[in-house]
């Protein structure tokens, strides 16, 4: 039997994270973040700072990224943040259509 460490982390709104931590922990590649970055999927907590900082959610974003990359076998960055960005968008519609249903009592 083969047994895998994980590591557990509680993700709070005030916890932050650094670039290298995002790379580490979400298994992209810095020119996959910074594409995530550049289309607005992840945002850094001060663009004018030497080292980028994210908010600890920034981790589970940047998951889903390299979830959607591996399933989709995407191979390049800017391929990895539309698709990110699509799904953040079909996420946040189907939140707005949940709230609207409930508002109305609509099924």
């Amino acid at each position: 039997m083969n047994v895998t460490a994980t590591e557990a982390r509680f993700i709070d709104d005030d916890g932050t994270c650094t670039f290298v931590e995002l790379v580490h922990r979400s298994g992209l590649t810095e020119d996959e973040l910074r594409a995530l970055v550049d289309a607005g999927a992840l945002v850094v907590l001060d663009p004018s700072a030497r080292a980028w900082t994210f908010a600890a959610w920034s981790v589970s974003v940047a998951r889903d990224a390299a979830s959607l990359r591996d399933s989709f076998a995407l191979v390049d960055a800017h391929s990895v943040a539309v698709v990110t960005r699509f799904a953040q968008r079909v996420e946040a519609l189907q939140r707005e259509l949940a709230a609207l249903r409930a508002r109305t009592g609509e099924r």
